[in-house]
């Protein structure tokens, strides 16, 4: 029997995904597909793989249901709770589903602060798109919370909250503060660049803003 290795596959998926070469890419995964039995996991990667890759594609229902294979194949993986959720927001705003998910994340890894920082920036962002002012800015509060201690470094930052209720005008000081804690953090990692890019957003708000 043929020996696949889903990381692997994965890999070299990603590397034909690249260079836009979605057909070679999807018969690479298929193939794989067909050919895993009772590992679930493996199966998983190849789900999730399809799902970005029909993602990349536009063809978001297709993304929707690798993510969703992948998800029941790997119930654990906060990742792939993560991804599935920003998908419900930005393509179908199921909201609710998506706020569901990403409190499964919290309650999978409460003490992890790189996914509990992605778990409040979704549900922040399921928020400000369902028009709740006052939840999107107690979920951007909370993804700052502990001033990303615990990250390992500011690539890690999610700014797609913070972008979100500054487009509404709703956050302006809030955002500020998310921006200046992510700048000291970027620092303290001696992470010059990041921390010079996130000034100059800080830099873009008016000179009368508090």
């Amino acid at each position: 029997m043929e020996v696949i290795n889903p990381t692997e596959v994965c890999y070299r998926a990603f590397e034909l995904l690249k260079t836009k070469q979605f057909d070679d890419a999807e018969k690479l995964l298929s193939n794989c597909l067909a050919k895993i039995v009772d590992d679930d996991v493996a199966s998983g990667l190849f789900h999730s793989t399809l799902g970005v890759l029909y993602k990349m594609k536009g063809e978001f229902k297709l993304a929707w249901r690798h993510y969703e294979r992948a998800e029941k194949l790997i119930p654990n993986d906060p990742a792939l709770k993560i991804i599935s959720a920003r998908l419900l927001i930005d393509e179908f705003s199921e909201f609710d589903q998506a706020v569901k998910k990403a409190k499964k994340v919290l309650a999978l890894l409460p003490n992890n602060p790189a996914f509990c920082h992605q778990a409040h920036v979704t549900m922040g962002l399921a928020w400000a798109k369902k028009g709740d002012k006052k939840k999107a800015l107690e979920a951007l509060k909370k993804s700052m919370e502990g001033d990303f201690e615990g990250f390992i470094t500011a690539k890690n930052i999610d700014f797609n909250l913070c972008e979100a209720v500054l487009k509404k005008g709703w956050a302006e000081k809030e955002a500020k503060a998310f921006l200046e804690r992510a700048i000291a953090f970027a620092k303290k990692q001696e992470e010059p660049d990041w921390a010079e890019t996130i000034q100059k957003m800080v830099d873009a708000f008016p000179k009368n803003s508090a």
